[in-house]
């Protein structure tokens, strides 16, 4: 490759970056970072290899905040794997795990995938739960969240806003899902952001 072709791939690469959001700012301040992490990812050939696109409240996310947690909550980051197949792959076990234990508990109303209706995990809390996009025709910025026990246990519960709002929310302990609520109020986990290592 040229450096004419090489310096064209990577404005198109920028292109596809997004200013931060006063929502995506607030949470910042609210977690208590001081970024940016200067997250560069080729969005387009992500989507492409994931089957679907990403929402750009996510993508903001992501080219701000660099791979880590949020006390016991983990949002998915693309950077956490040294290759883009490694982050989608494992967002692909989780969904295999589930389909396999909703598939033994019956009567789970979700199947995890990248096909419109499917559940698409885009984070974790603690382990215990999985933050997933549900997947459906409409603008990926308009795809509820749906959290998902991964024990099966407790039922799914819907948000209807985006992964920042819900961010947010939670910051602000205004619990609005309470099966994942305690993220919040254990004592000695505070809710900021801490990089990974």
């Amino acid at each position: 490759m040229g450096a004419v072709e090489e310096a064209s791939e990577q404005v198109g690469v920028l292109e596809q970056r997004v200013a931060p959001s006063p929502l995506l700012a607030r949470l910042a301040v609210l977690l208590a970072w001081e970024g940016p992490a200067d997250t560069e990812i080729d969005w387009p050939a992500l989507a492409e290899a994931a089957g679907h696109p990403f929402p750009e409240d996510y993508r903001r996310y992501v080219e701000l905040f660099p791979p880590g947690e949020i006390g016991f909550l983990k949002v998915l980051h693309p950077r956490r794997w040294s290759a883009a197949e490694d982050f989608l792959t494992y967002a692909r076990n989780w969904h295999a795990v589930m389909n396999d234990k909703a598939e033994l508990a019956g009567g789970f109303p979700y199947h995890f995938g990248a096909s419109p209706g499917d559940l698409r995990v885009w984070g974790t809390v603690n382990l215990d739960y999985l933050l997933c996009w549900q997947l459906n025709e409409g603008p990926p910025e308009q795809w509820p969240t749906v959290v998902c026990d991964t024990a099966m246990v407790d039922p799914p519960e819907r948000y209807a806003g985006t992964v920042t709002e819900l961010l947010v929310d939670l910051a602000e302990a205004r619990n609005p899902l309470p099966v994942i609520g305690y993220v919040t109020e254990i004592e000695g986990a505070p809710y900021r952001f801490s990089r990974h290592e």
